[in-house]
């Protein structure tokens, strides 16, 4: 792809999670991605088969930035609790940094959009801070519950610690703060 083309194709990303962070899906058609972008929507159909496709593949790309960026400084060679406490925090500071990724994902990981394809896609993202869940379960550190209602248990609390920071509730430097990082260790832990 040329440069001008993945320019294109990210404006369309872009419009399409502020749209749809501010708006939600139904308030996202592509027309006002397209507009939104300054991209014609015959533009946006060159790289997106649909909007289905598009909203896709911005949640494979959100998720990758958010790997990424809670990754570094993380080492497989930390005691379990100290990786968990450094992805916790890594969390939740990105998702503080980015409201917008925040809203667009609980959309969308609340819809029927998702497909095989995206869930694959995660779980290789994910590969790291599964083989910690994993370490911590082999290693009995955690509860005996489902892998899927441990990892649903600690990404929902989280979150609501990054939207109290949103909402100005507390900051990332409340000592309230630690002991809510604290409290999701004390949630899972056996």
């Amino acid at each position: 792809m040329t440069e001008e083309a993945l320019d294109k194709k990210a404006a369309a990303l872009q419009a399409a999670l502020e749209l749809i962070a501010e708006q939600g899906f139904h308030g996202a058609p592509m027309s006002r991605i397209a507009e939104r972008a300054g991209i014609g929507v015959g533009t946006i159909y060159r790289y997106f088969a649909s909007k289905d496709d598009l909203i896709n593949a911005l949640y494979i790309e959100i998720k990758s930035r958010l790997t990424r960026s809670i990754l570094k400084g993380y080492s497989e060679q930390l005691p379990v609790r100290e990786g968990f406490q450094h992805l916790l925090d890594a969390l939740v500071r990105y998702c503080v940094a980015h409201p917008a990724e925040l809203a667009f994902a609980e959309q969308y990981e609340n819809s029927p959009l998702i497909t095989a394809v995206t869930r694959a896609e995660l779980l290789r993202l994910f590969q790291p801070i599964q083989d910690l869940f994993r370490r911590a379960l082999a290693e009995q550190l955690l509860k005996e519950l489902p892998f899927e209602m441990i990892g649903a248990l600690v990404y929902s609390s989280v979150t609501a610690l990054a939207k109290l920071q949103l909402s100005g509730a507390m900051q990332l430097g409340d000592p309230r703060y630690e002991t809510g990082l604290a409290a999701i260790w004390d949630m899972i832990k056996r």
